[in-house]
């Protein structure tokens, strides 16, 4: 069963179905590469679509709160890279998903599994949040 996940305070913008980390004061942030994560932000904006006004979809802005995907949920996330079902993914450099690396030293911190797939950067995979880290050399 999942847990409920905790209402945070964004510290800065948070895209739509990007990984999340949490700051030193307790907030949230959208995560960089390899970084730990908390859970995925969620999938819609905070703003009523005025596609001919807003270019950029956000899930929360600095200051505001937002639905925090946790621990055993299952929801979409962007990918930054190809996809195949199954994969464990982590977060790259604006947070979006990519599968992890399977051979090195360098501990992947693991933020969710693959449910789905995808071909290319940008496309929604559907996942379950799964958070732990894994050094590959050692698996």
């Amino acid at each position: 069963m999942p847990n409920t996940p905790p209402t945070l305070m964004a510290a800065g913008d948070i895209l739509p179905s990007r990984f999340v980390k949490l700051t030193a004061d307790h907030k949230a942030q959208q995560a960089g590469d390899n970084e730990r994560v908390i859970g995925i932000a969620q999938e819609g904006g905070n703003r009523p679509p005025l596609a001919d006004l807003v270019t950029t979809i956000k899930a929360a802005e600095n200051g505001q709160t937002f639905r925090l995907y946790g621990e055993g949920e299952v929801c979409l996330v962007e990918a930054g890279a190809a996809i195949q079902p199954g994969d464990r993914l982590k977060s790259d450099a604006n947070g979006r998903a990519v599968p992890i690396a399977t051979t090195g030293t360098t501990i992947q911190n693991i933020g969710a599994v693959a449910l789905e797939g995808a071909t290319a950067a940008g496309e929604l995979v559907r996942c379950q949040v799964q958070i732990y880290s894994e050094r590959p050399a050692l698996v």
